[in-house]
């Protein structure tokens, strides 16, 4: 149930949004893996932002991240997301196409044949069919490095 003001949720709504126990919020304000809630007690709500940090929280911890990587990196962490979702999008297409010709012998990349990777913005990681995409956790780790190098 929605407490009164606009995208505001108590707990057990948050909870129910992001399709976690009410326990998972709980621990996840007290670990401070999302930010703690507008007011504390029965008068205690959260809001969309609150429901954005703990889908990204719950998708890194699956990927792998520990709780102080998620913790630490809190804020840098969306963009690896970003990398994540595309990651998915690609991989789901290339299982379903065979793959078509090696790369070029001069190393140079064909557009066409390559996935193209968000990493920040104005920048792509772009990948040839022929080479193996990395893992979800290794892109969200490229992504943030690049991120870092190119003050995004």
């Amino acid at each position: 149930m929605a407490m009164p003001g606009a995208g505001t949720y108590t707990a057990e709504t948050l909870a129910f949004r992001a399709g976690v126990p009410l326990r998972t919020v709980r621990f996840y304000v007290q670990e401070k893996l999302i930010d703690p809630p507008l007011a504390r007690g029965r008068g205690a709500n959260f809001t969309e932002h609150h429901l954005v940090q703990l889908q990204q929280a719950r998708t890194l911890q699956n990927a792998g991240f520990t709780l102080d990587a998620i913790r630490e990196r809190r804020g840098e962490l969306s963009v690896g997301l970003h990398a994540m979702a595309a990651f998915d999008t690609a991989h789901r297409g290339w299982l379903g196409r065979e793959r078509t010709g090696r790369a070029q012998e001069d190393d140079a990349l064909d557009e066409a044949e390559c996935i193209r990777i968000p990493m920040t913005k104005g920048v792509e990681l772009m990948v040839s069919r022929d080479q193996p995409l990395p893992s979800p956790r290794q892109l969200v780790e490229i992504a943030l490095h690049i991120r870092k190098a190119f003050g995004g």
